[in-house]
């Protein structure tokens, strides 16, 4: 058992970037060149999917082609730091005293209850999360059991690949502003997210969920996309999460790459296909920046 929650905390590691609810009609998966005013190529930016499995490769010739090009690379966050992990944990435990099962309603309790079972995660476990950890965990052990991984996921992959190819890695974001955003929202938007999860596992369809995700990315589909990140879900609840998670964070991201692009040498930005959508969404936030943005 605890080999098995070692695993876990290296997976929950990778799926923070990952729950930022990051999931964009093409025939390949989302990836735009950033320029200058003078036309001068600054940027790839990739919209990636954090959990997969081979199905997911070989990754089209275009990206490998701009990946290959650059000289620098930019992610979310740098998965190698080794205090990810035990960040994470600590910012997932309630304060001494509470329980999840005192702060949410009786019926999603009885139903996460019986998610944790079916996962084999003991029940004591998950009475000291967060909503937000408990939901991470869940969709962490479910994904695993479907054959899905973050060690499979592009950002994860593409990173390795660039400290192997000896490119730097810069990170957009750190451990904490991500887990504040995953964090926000409010309660009923927490709660809101936490049952879309719930359903997921109680219902067995986590793999074939996650398999219709990398369907839509892989086909470039930003309206799927768009779509199952709030399958399920009380979009008026949620939606204070959603501002959270995806537009004050694009805000912020573009914010972080104008610094970057002002730098000497191309990047390639690998973020959550989510980020990359819509009139919020990166792209768009250069574009009104006075950037060429486009899609290729």
């Amino acid at each position: 058992m605890i080999d098995r929650f070692r695993a876990v905390r290296r997976l929950l590691a990778g799926l923070l970037a990952a729950l930022c609810l990051s999931a964009g009609a093409l025939a390949a998966p989302t990836l735009w060149e950033v320029r200058d005013g003078q036309g001068v190529l600054r940027a790839y930016l990739f919209g990636a999917i954090h959990l997969c499995h081979a199905a997911c490769y070989p990754l089209p010739a275009g990206v490998e082609a701009a990946f290959a090009a650059a000289e620098r690379t930019a992610f979310e966050l740098d998965v190698s730091d080794p205090s990810l992990p035990q960040t994470l944990l600590k910012a997932g435990l309630l304060p001494p005293g509470q329980t999840l099962k005192s702060l949410m309603p009786a019926d999603l309790y009885a139903q996460l209850h019986d998610a944790a079972k079916q996962v084999g995660m003991p029940v004591s476990r998950i009475q000291a999360m967060q909503p937000w950890f408990a939901s991470t965990l869940l969709m962490a052990l479910a994904a695993s059991e479907a054959g899905f991984s973050t060690e499979a996921g592009v950002d994860g992959v593409l990173q390795q690949r660039a400290r192997q190819a000896g490119k730097p890695v810069l990170a957009l974001e750190t451990p904490a502003r991500q887990i504040a955003a995953l964090s926000g929202g409010g309660e009923r938007a927490q709660q809101a997210a936490l049952r879309q999860t719930v359903d997921l596992v109680a219902g067995g369809q986590m793999g074939a969920y996650l398999d219709r995700m990398v369907d839509a990315w892989q086909r470039g589909d930003d309206a799927a996309l768009q779509a199952l990140m709030v399958e399920g879900v009380d979009q008026a609840a949620v939606a204070p999460l959603i501002a959270a998670l995806i537009d004050a964070r694009n805000l912020e991201m573009a914010d972080r790459l104008e610094t970057l692009m002002a730098e000497p040498g191309v990047l390639f930005v690998t973020v959550g296909g989510g980020h990359l959508v819509g009139e919020l969404g990166i792209p768009a936030q250069l574009a009104a920046r006075g950037w060429q943005v486009v899609r290729r």
